[in-house]
């Protein structure tokens, strides 16, 4: 089979490996991720997002239950894959990725592949970790090359600097969890750094924001719009509706004294005008189809009312 149904086989193995040493690796790259953020200049706190933090509570109490919307999403790229006997892009990408500014601007109007197919459509099935630095505003050019700097002696790189070599660490990594072994490659990096300024103002925000559109039978919408690291550093092409990380899945790390207070008063008035039904209510309203095909694993509604429980606390 050509490369593409090998990534769809590579990343349902590892959501069906769902052992404590998984955990435990998924944990050593957040930390690792952590203690290179914390080094970096303009530092004020670090958060997740995304999985693992969605399946977990914010104490990562638990254990990691299986998802089975990734079985049906990895399907669908492994369906798409067996109507061709190879996948153009690898020989692309071996004799041109280099050079490429992204993986979007020449891959996208590439006549060669379906867009199914193209590399970042590809990438997407990937098991990677989300993380995201808080910057002093000032830091932010001081951090970008910090960052890279440390991420490259640590041999940590984001999926977009070589996409085959990203393809066969994965499949590494896959076989050393299947047979018990600590894996020695990270996964791929999916890290942003936002302005204290921004975040700041958006812990404020929040609160209100949520009972104005709720008030008005509104779709809760706060955009935000990082620098993002993919081959190098960039704004992407579509913001991020804040509501819904912060809803879901932020796991704040380290946060300076006014962040954090910012953040727990946030989410002590949101749980005084808002019961855990309500939230995820909330979500429900601005998910996307593949959030809420994962939200009905049987564990994680229970997950979530944790997590919301420890905001009361």
């Amino acid at each position: 089979m050509n490369i593409c149904y090998n990534v769809g086989e590579f990343s349902t193995r590892f959501e069906k490996c769902n052992t404590k040493l998984k955990k435990e690796y998924l944990m050593k790259n957040i930390h690792t991720i952590n203690s290179i953020m914390e080094k970096t200049s303009g530092y004020c706190g670090s958060f997740g997002t995304g999985y693992p933090f969605y399946v977990l509570d914010g104490n990562f109490d638990g254990d990691l239950p299986i998802i089975y919307e990734q079985f049906r999403y990895n399907n669908e790229l492994c369906d798409e894959a067996k109507g061709i006997e190879s996948w153009p892009c690898e020989t692309c990408l071996a004799i041109n990725g280099y050079n490429m500014p992204d993986l979007k601007r020449v891959c996208k109007p590439c006549p060669k592949v379906s867009d199914s197919l193209k590399p970042r459509k590809v990438i997407n099935r990937l098991p990677d970790v989300d993380m995201w630095m808080i910057c002093v505003d000032e830091k932010i050019e001081e951090a970008k090359n910090m960052l890279v700097d440390y991420f490259n002696s640590c041999d940590m790189h984001t999926s977009d600097v070589d996409p085959i070599r990203t393809f066969k660490d994965i499949n590494d990594i896959v076989l050393s969890l299947e047979m018990g072994k600590m894996p020695d490659k990270m996964l791929p990096l999916d890290v942003h750094i936002i302005k204290y300024s921004e975040f700041s103002s958006l812990l404020s925000e929040m609160p209100m924001h949520l009972l104005s559109v709720i008030e008005k039978n509104e779709v809760p919408y706060l955009p935000i719009h990082p620098i993002s690291l993919r081959k190098t550093w960039q704004y992407d092409d579509c913001a991020y509706n804040f509501v819904l990380d912060y809803l879901l899945s932020l796991t704040p790390f380290n946060f300076e004294d006014n962040l954090r207070s910012k953040l727990n008063n946030s989410r002590e008035v949101i749980c005084r005008h808002f019961t855990t039904d309500d939230l995820i209510s909330i979500l429900d309203s601005i998910s996307p189809d593949s959030v809420k095909r994962r939200f009905k694993t049987e564990q994680l509604p229970k997950v979530y009312e944790r997590r919301v429980d420890s905001w009361r606390k």
